[in-house]
């Protein structure tokens, strides 16, 4: 089957959809299908907070099309000609305009579609199936072209309620889309009940870890000076939603009864978002990004995995714990609560320096159950998000969408 991949940001640009993007395609290719990526962002680049608004448009940044182990990777790099001719999107970063975010958001994308509905249209036409991960202008765009030719669509929105993907045009996007995937049972309803997808749409999904096949914990606590001390371990990128800076305030909490506890933090960082590590006591350790295999070995090694996030579906980094039998504390995002205490293998508390340090002291403290709280992860992960069973329901998905479109 030939298969196109929308998509936003794609490898070397790093980030959880990023990641298990590129683990599908991979796959899907290692199983003998013809698959193409189109991606317009392939790093990593920081605006202005002001202009952030422009980073999927008039201001998305330049980037090489490639081969990914084999898969070509097309990158859609407006010209300075495109950029011209989407200069009203301007008017979206203007300050006193903002709350007319929906409204600006509409005009904004004719501009859009006039630059990149070209480039986008002999790639569908190659395609069979097209699955969009982009949502936005782009994912907007893929799916016009697509029903202009007769193309089905597929759709992984990554709704974060109350962030990203529930505005009204965002649900009239995902509602004509031939395929819905969600990733968890709280995410389907948000996905039908509140943004009304029809729900004969909507297919359960989930994410995958991946993972090296062998780590060393003993090796990550020799490298950095651990010892034996009790390890909390947080992965992610160091900003507010994900619970960084709350996280580095709950530590003197959590000495003032454990003093021995060592905290650890893997991911990308800006240069503000680094601030929250400056003057930090030594038992927090800051690695910044780290290859696959050092972070594998830092899972290993950790006691408890930790990231009170409050915008998430179904994080990767929390398979990747439990794939090591870690528990995990989680924060007040919506379905948080049903994957990790509804499979009995974390705990869900506030995005508060108070809770989370509570939380935290509660799993220390009680090795034995931490540990089976781990085990049950370990055992979900195993039965239920392996990159075949992920790619199975694809290949199951596709099927269908193109059989109902031959017929």
């Amino acid at each position: 089957m030939r298969i196109l991949f929308v998509t936003q940001r794609y490898h070397p640009f790093v980030g959880g959809v990023e990641t298990q993007t590129r683990l599908v395609v991979h796959e899907l290719a290692r199983r003998g299908h013809k698959v193409q990526v189109v991606a317009t962002t392939l790093r990593d680049v920081r605006l202005p907070v002001r202009l952030r608004v422009l980073g999927d448009s008039l201001l998305l940044p330049r980037g090489q099309s490639y081969k990914d182990e084999g898969v070509p990777v097309h990158a859609l790099t407006p010209s300075v000609w495109d950029r011209l001719r989407m200069l009203p999107i301007g008017v979206r970063a203007v300050p006193l305009l903002a709350r007319r975010y929906h409204t600006l958001r509409r005009f904004g994308y004719p501009f859009f579609r006039r630059v990149f509905a070209p480039r986008l249209r002999p790639f569908i036409e190659w395609a069979e199936v097209v699955h969009s991960v982009a949502g936005n202008y782009l994912g907007w765009t893929a799916q016009e072209v697509a029903r202009a030719l007769g193309r089905p669509f597929v759709v992984t929105p990554y709704v974060h309620p109350g962030q990203y993907g529930d505005g009204p045009d965002d649900a009239r996007h995902w509602q004509a889309a031939d395929a819905v995937l969600a990733l968890l049972e709280t995410d389907r309803k948000v996905l039908v009940e509140r943004l009304g997808v029809p729900p004969e749409k909507v297919h359960l999904y989930g994410v995958v870890p991946l993972l090296p096949e062998q780590a060393d914990g003993a090796g990550f606590r020799k490298r950095h000076g651990l010892g034996k001390a009790p390890i909390v371990l947080f992965v992610g990128r160091m900003n507010d939603y994900k619970g960084a800076p709350a996280l580095v305030q709950a530590a003197p909490l959590v000495w003032a009864r454990r003093p021995e506890v060592h905290f650890v933090f893997i991911g990308p960082a800006s240069e503000e978002e680094r601030r929250i590590f400056d003057g930090v006591d030594a038992r927090v350790h800051y690695l910044g990004r780290v290859d696959e295999q050092e972070k594998a070995d830092a899972y290993a090694a950790c006691d408890v995995f930790c990231m009170p996030s409050r915008h998430e579906i179904l994080p990767a980094v929390y398979l990747e714990a439990w794939s090591y039998g870690k528990p995990v504390v989680g924060g007040p995002a919506p379905g948080l609560r049903e994957l990790i205490e509804g499979n009995e293998a974390g705990i869900v508390v506030a995005q508060t320096p108070e809770a989370i340090a509570e939380g935290l002291l509660h799993l220390l403290q009680a090795p034995e159950k931490a540990h089976a709280l781990g085990e049950n992860g370990r055992r979900l992960v195993q039965q239920r998000y392996t990159r075949e069973a992920l790619v199975n329901v694809l290949e199951r998905i596709y099927a269908d969408c193109t059989d109902r479109a031959g017929g």
